[in-house]
């Protein structure tokens, strides 16, 4: 009779913990699954950061192309990021490692997009001051989000918290240790050097003097022109900066003589590698006399490097 009664209620006892084991395992399993997205969304942060930390001291050779490349993959994984904790973890027990995710990734974007704004920003307006104060906040969302992620890790390693397949791996965003301030201050500095090419601007140089008759380098050196009575001066100007200039001056002054000759000329807008020979007319000289002549492009607008605006050369012109 006992027997009758308590095999069914063994029955009934196998069945109910066969359910409950297979709910905790799929419970489990999910939890996994959700670790496991964390963990691989980390390992492509990670190299992320890397990229960060090796571009940021380059800033001073590097292009506008190669910037905005590197950023905008930082970008596309921080929004993968971004769109997976949009959403709820599937249990309650993950809430702790969900809410400090989401922070961690909201930071990391809010200082990347931020940075990458900030630096574009100094190369293309040397005169913007606000540019230190927004690097500097950019450096410290990244450092934030950083600090978050490591707090994340802790929590990884919590008692409740079934374990990966794979360890979750450290991220660093920030691209430097050290002040804030400074940092910003020698990021700014970098990003309008001119020898990078990050800001959007033109570049203009006085690349080469050319005369009529033809000058020619005497033993000595020094330029000589051809017996003449005249010379005409004709210059290349070049830009080799990224967008297209505005229309300049160039102005020649030829001293020598008895008197000064001053001429100007107008350089028109040019395109990025573009060029144009520039034609001043010409000028009465004399034999046994040394010249200078100096050729300045005097800009108004936006140039990538005031350096190389001038030019300067002695000559003489040889006796009939």
């Amino acid at each position: 009779m006992i027997s009758r009664i308590l095999w069914p209620l063994l029955i009934v006892i196998a069945v109910v913990l066969a359910v409950v084991v297979t709910a905790a395992g799929d419970e489990t399993r999910t939890q996994l699954e959700y670790l496991d997205e964390i963990r691989a969304q980390a390992t492509n942060l990670s190299r992320s950061g890397e990229s960060i930390r090796d571009l940021m001291p380059r800033i001073r050779e590097v292009d506008r192309e190669e910037f905005t490349t590197v950023f905008d993959n930082v970008a596309a994984d921080i929004d993968v990021a971004q769109a997976f904790v949009a959403n709820e973890p599937p249990t309650r027990s993950l809430i702790p490692v969900w809410a400090l995710y989401r922070q961690a990734v909201e930071a990391w974007d809010s200082g990347a997009n931020l940075l990458a704004e900030a630096v574009l920003q100094a190369a293309d307006d040397p005169d913007d001051a606000v540019v230190v104060n927004s690097i500097g906040d950019a450096l410290a969302d990244l450092r934030a989000g950083d600090n978050l992620f490591r707090d994340l890790r802790v929590e990884f390693e919590r008692e409740e918290i079934p374990d990966p397949v794979s360890p979750l791996v450290d991220v660093h965003l920030a691209p430097a240790e050290g002040g804030l301030l400074s940092l910003s201050a020698s990021y700014v500095a970098a990003a309008r050097a001119s020898t990078n090419g990050l800001g959007l601007r033109p570049g203009l140089q006085v690349s080469q003097v050319v005369t009529d008759p033809s000058w020619q380098i005497n033993v000595d050196g020094q330029p000589v022109v051809p017996a003449s009575e005249t010379i005409a001066f004709s210059v290349v100007v070049t830009n080799s900066g990224n967008v297209e200039s505005t229309p300049e001056t160039l102005a020649m002054t030829l001293t020598g003589g008895a008197e000064p000759i001053l001429a100007q000329v107008e350089v028109p807008a040019l395109n990025p590698d573009g060029q144009a020979t520039i034609e001043f007319a010409p000028v009465a000289v004399e034999p046994a006399v040394l010249y200078e002549i100096l050729i300045e492009l005097i800009v108004n607008g936006l140039d990538s490097d005031l350096t190389d605006n001038t030019l300067r050369a002695q000559f003489t012109v040889n006796e009939s």
